[in-house]
């Protein structure tokens, strides 16, 4: 819901998700999913086998998602997106292959923005992505930061109109260094494409309901 009141708009929700591989994603992740807009429509794209997990600090959204959507594959967390890692170790997960997120950074305190940002870098699949809506391009920086790859586009039928960051890395990527800085110089801009995910078998964990 991007920090708003106002759910996401259908133009908005489909270039986001257009960028994922459905064929054959199995985790997803969400941070900050409000009422659901792209909580439902990641279900009704998503495999039969996959699991979306979601992690929402307002405990209203949280028992109003638990009440309205009833499907196994979704499991619902009363948590910080500082705690991804955690959510997943609790499902015998071992990365996400996608991480979809709307939660304001610019607002967040600066240390737990880049508690965020690491965590999400290191449960992130190597060939998966974090896909970031925002309403400016404030939060740029801090992605390159963490990120290789940022490749950026514009929604503007939207309420407000968002800026979008599709953020990708690869497991050969140079370390941070003391500043957050790349040893190899700032994120780089590629082709947009969605990227393929590279597995043998499905990473699904017990049915549970949230």
């Amino acid at each position: 819901m991007l920090g708003s009141l106002i759910p996401s708009s259908r133009f908005l929700v489909n270039k986001v998700l257009s960028e994922v591989d459905w064929a054959r994603a199995r985790v997803f992740m969400e941070y900050g999913p409000g009422v659901g807009t792209f909580t439902t429509e990641i279900l009704r794209r998503m495999r039969a086998d996959a699991v979306l997990i979601v992690l929402e600090t307002n405990a209203d959204f949280v028992r109003f998602l638990r009440g309205k959507i009833h499907d196994d594959r979704l499991h619902v967390v009363h948590g910080s997106a500082a705690e991804a890692d955690v959510a997943l170790a609790r499902l015998n997960l071992p990365h996400a292959d996608y991480v979809i997120s709307g939660i304001p950074y610019t607002t967040i305190l600066p240390e737990i923005r880049e508690l965020i940002l690491q965590k999400t870098h290191s449960i992130l699949h190597p060939n998966g992505a974090f896909l970031v809506y925002q309403f400016t391009r404030t939060v740029l920086p801090y992605l390159q930061q963490v990120f290789d790859r940022i490749e950026q586009d514009f929604e503007p039928l939207n309420v407000m109109p968002a800026r979008l960051f599709f953020c990708r890395h690869h497991s050969g990527m140079a370390p941070l260094d003391r500043s957050g800085s790349r040893a190899n110089g700032s994120a780089r801009s590629t082709p947009r494409q969605p990227a393929a995910l590279d597995r043998t078998a499905s990473a699904r964990p017990p049915r549970s309901h949230g």
